[in-house]
């Protein structure tokens, strides 16, 4: 036998009651079943009896579950949403007066009729799922079993509302579309005890066929009893677990849109490093070359294809895909055969990846960069060039003005610094100064060599702090070499 802890009861539900000529008959009038139901633990139900200690037959027991489960045919199962309200009905026909219950302990007087429900797992059925019950004011709380009046030889109906499932069945997601071969399920269980001092003994009690509770409205991601939606790990996402169409029934990739898509917002793709390989700089030269190639025109759809394909603006500006496999064929791709309004079919449909020629001409602007570049430099040495002449022009003039005196004062500049030069010979030898025979007769005679540097300025012109760049221009270095041999 099975005994149940009491607790505080939830509040009594105004049980209907229908007449009945039967004990234990069915209710009056049609009632619709949604889940189907089948005995649970028939061993552990415990036997009712009248006044006089005799045995009355099983209650009379029905379960429907009002609303909350739709039938998915692709699980094969009934489906409820976690956040959904569900409702049982129970229908409950008792025979004769009860007013004892047959326990271990023998034959006990029963204080109350109880009806409770709880989910067990399919899998594993000694692991019961909590169902709770909405408030008033919309909090949740767990269901407690409901005390019932059971009128003998009537049927009393007790419905049960606001119910959900404390949590969800695991494996929910989809595998390719089609249902996840480990699901898992749970089952329901609704039955009615006998309250003994404060123990619940079984009388009768119906289990549910499998059931899938998932997080999101079922009836959102049924289409022609297919299910391929489900709500997310996230809150507030949707997920598909197959190719999705707009506009087109043949959708080839993850996402076909035939028309016009608004997109508020960024278009994100992978770049993360540690997801590639093989990585290789782009020749970009080659790439301005490829996009200086492609032409942009203008063109009209014919509108045939573009109403096939939803186009409602005919008038594009764009490139010809033809063309651009000829340049860059990773950019083309083939999309099959498209059949037109008008019965027209077109072969082997060109579409082109223009997110590879974005970073075509990227590379383009790249390689024009590094051009500029390469411009600015050789324009600034020009410059440079174009002041020296500049320069040199002047000076061209001030010697056709200058007259003798200048020429004269050249000359007394070229005497002050031969004088400097003797004078420096004589400090450093002290004695007389041979010079190498450009012949080479002393080479084996051990010799000490003085180098000194003569530089003769233009006289107004230049001085020692004048741009070497102007060299043999405003000035002239002149190197001599001395040597003394040792006898």
């Amino acid at each position: 036998m099975l005994a149940l802890s009491s607790g505080p009861e939830s509040g009594s539900y105004e049980a209907q009651c229908y007449d009945s000529d039967t004990a234990g008959g069915s209710p009056v009038g049609s009632v619709h079943q949604l889940l189907t139901w089948d005995r649970y633990q028939p061993s552990q139900w415990c036997s009712l009896h009248n006044s006089r200690s005799e045995s009355l037959p099983p209650p009379g027991y029905h379960v429907d579950t009002d609303k909350g489960f739709s039938y998915s045919t692709a699980d094969e199962a009934f489906v409820c949403q976690k956040k959904n309200h569900f409702q049982v009905t129970v229908h409950i026909g008792m025979a004769g007066d009860p007013r004892f219950v047959r326990t271990s302990g023998g034959l006990m007087p029963i204080e109350s009729f109880h009806v409770n429900l709880f989910g067990v797992k399919f899998e594993a059925q000694n692991h019961f799922i909590t169902i709770e019950q909405s408030q008033s004011d919309r909090s949740k709380k767990p269901f407690l079993p409901v005390r019932v009046n059971l009128p003998g030889d009537k049927i009393t109906k007790v419905t049960l509302g606001r119910l959900h499932f404390s949590e969800t069945t695991a494996n929910n997601m989809r595998k390719k579309g089609k249902p996840n071969p480990d699901q898992r399920y749970f089952k329901m269980v609704v039955g009615l005890y006998a309250t003994v001092k404060e123990e619940r003994f079984l009388l009768v009690a119906n289990v549910s066929e499998r059931i899938i509770v998932r997080a999101s409205n079922p009836g959102q991601f049924e289409n022609d009893s297919d299910v391929l939606w489900q709500r997310g790990q996230n809150p507030e996402s949707v997920v598909c677990h197959g190719r999705i169409g707009i506009n087109t029934d043949s959708p080839d990739e993850a996402l076909v849109v035939c028309g016009n898509a608004k997109i508020m917002g960024n278009v994100m793709h992978p770049s993360d490093r540690r997801a590639k390989q093989n990585i290789q700089e782009v020749d970009s030269t080659e790439q301005l070359k490829r996009i200086a190639q492609m032409r942009i025109v203008e063109y009209d759809y014919k509108p045939e294809f573009a109403s096939r394909m939803g186009i409602d603006q005919h008038h594009e500006t764009g490139i010809i895909a033809q063309e651009v496999r000829e340049l860059l064929p990773s950019a083309v791709r083939e999309m099959g055969d498209i059949t037109c309004v008008n019965g027209e079919k077109i072969d082997n449909f060109l579409m082109v990846d223009k997110e590879q020629i974005f970073m075509e001409n990227v590379g383009a602007v790249k390689q024009l960069c590094k051009l500029t570049d390469n411009l600015e430099t050789r324009i600034q040495e020009l410059e440079v060039w174009n002041t020296r002449l500049a320069k040199l022009k002047r000076l061209g003039s001030m010697r056709s003005s200058s007259g003798p005196s200048a020429k004269g004062l050249g000359s007394i500049f070229l005497t002050f610094h031969t004088a400097f030069i003797s004078l420096s010979l004589a400090d450093a030898f002290k004695s007389d100064t041979h010079f190498l025979n450009k012949h080479g007769h002393d080479l084996n005679l051990l010799a000490i060599c003085c180098q000194y540097i003569c530089v003769l300025f233009t006289q107004g012109l230049a001085d020692c702090n004048t741009d070497l760049n102007f060299a043999e221009v405003l000035f002239t270095d002149y190197h001599f070499h001395f040597f003394r041999r040792c006898d």
